[in-house]
C-alpha cells in the first residue's frame, strides 16, 4: 500500500509520543495497524503492546489488520495473542482480575442492560428512590431508572465540583456503591475507578504493569472522558509510550462525558509528543459538477 508522507511520518515516529489528528476516512485504522507493525519489526514482544478501541467491532478490525500486515510483511503472526487490543473497560477487567489483585477474582461486570435491572429490582438500596429532584420529590422506580444511570456516570467518569451537588445524591450513590460491592457487581465506570485506584495504591501491580506495557494506543482519542484520561496518564507514568488518535472536530461519545480538551491540549499533557495530521479524505469521492445551470 502507498502512504502519504503524513502518514508515513506517523508510522514512523516510534520513539516519541505521538498524536494523530485524523479526519474521517484518512486511513486512521491503516495507519494505527501499520505502526504496531514496525513496532513489532523493531523487535518488541507482542505482550508489551496495548491498543484501546471504544468498542469490540473496532477492535476486531484492528486486529485482523495487525494479522494480515504482519502476515504480509514479516511473514508471521507469532505471539500476537499476547497483544491487547480492546476497550478500556476489558483490558481494566483483566487488570482487576489477575494477580497480584485479588480481590475482584470473583467480580463480575454488569452490562448497562444488568445496570438498570439491577438498580430497578433493587430500587431503595440502589438510592434509585431516594435520589431527590430538584422540583421537589424522589426518583421513580422503571419510570427514571435510566435517568438514575447518567447521574451515576456523570459523576463517577465527569469532571464534577462535587460541593454542588445535594448531599441527598450522595447519599443515593453510595448506597449504589454499597449494593454492588454486597453482590460483587462493577460496572462500566467503577471497573475503571477500581483499576485505577488499584495502579495508583498497589506498588506490585504497578511493578508488573511497568514489565508489561511499552506501548500505549487509544482510537478515539477525542471520546475520551476525565476517568479515563486518569487511566491513561497512569499508565503512561508507570513507562508507556503513548499514541493518541482522534479528530478534535468530532465527539461521537459525548454523552459519556468525554472531553475534546484531551485531544486539543494533549501535547501540553505529555513530554516529547510529534503530532501528525492526516486530512486526506480517501473514503469519500469528490463533488460532482453538473455542469452550467441557467
Amino acid at each position: 500500500m502507498k502512504y502519504t508522507s503524513a502518514q508515513l511520518r506517523a508510522i514512523q515516529t516510534i520513539d516519541n509520543n505521538l498524536q494523530i489528528i485524523a479526519c474521517a476516512g484518512s486511513g486512521k485504522t491503516q495507519v494505527i495497524s501499520r505502526r504496531i507493525v514496525e513496532i513489532l519489526r523493531r523487535g518488541v514482544q507482542p505482550g508489551t503492546i496495548v491498543a484501546f478501541t471504544f468498542t469490540e467491532r473496532a477492535a476486531a478490525e484492528l486486529k485482523d489488520r495487525i494479522q494480515r500486515l504482519c502476515m504480509e510483511e514479516m511473514k508471521k503472526d507469532t505471539g500476537l495473542a499476547e497483544m491487547f487490543v480492546g476497550t478500556i473497560h476489558a483490558y481494566c477487567l483483566n487488570l482487576l482480575q489477575q494477580p497480584p489483585v485479588y480481590k475482584f477474582l470473583k467480580y463480575s461486570l454488569l452490562t448497562e442492560v444488568q445496570q438498570r435491572l439491577q438498580i430497578d429490582r433493587n430500587s431503595v438500596k440502589s438510592g434509585l428512590t431516594s435520589a431527590p429532584l430538584l422540583k421537589g420529590g424522589t426518583l421513580k422506580r422503571h419510570l427514571d431508572s435510566y435517568l438514575y444511570q447518567q447521574i451515576l456516570g456523570v459523576l463517577g467518569e465527569g469532571t464534577v465540583d462535587m460541593t454542588q451537588v445535594p448531599a441527598g445524591v450522595k447519599d443515593a450513590v453510595a448506597a449504589y456503591d454499597r449494593l454492588c460491592e454486597a453482590h460483587r457487581h462493577l460496572d462500566y465506570t467503577t471497573i475503571i475507578a477500581a483499576a485505577i485506584a488499584e495502579l495508583e495504591n498497589n506498588r506490585a501491580l504497578r511493578d508488573k504493569v511497568a514489565t508489561q506495557l511499552n506501548y500505549l494506543v487509544v482510537d478515539e482519542y477525542q471520546d475520551v472522558n476525565p476517568l479515563q484520561e486518569r487511566l491513561i496518564e497512569n499508565l503512561h507514568r508507570i513507562g508507556a509510550n503513548i499514541c493518541v488518535v482522534g479528530d478534535d472536530d468530532q465527539t461521537v461519545y459525548q454523552w459519556r462525558g468525554s472531553e475534546v480538551d484531551n485531544i486539543i491540549h494533549f501535547a501540553e499533557r505529555y513530554p516529547e509528543v510529534k503530532r501528525e495530521r492526516l486530512n486526506e479524505n480517501f473514503r469519500s469521492s469528490g463533488g460532482v459538477w453538473s455542469g452550467p445551470h441557467f
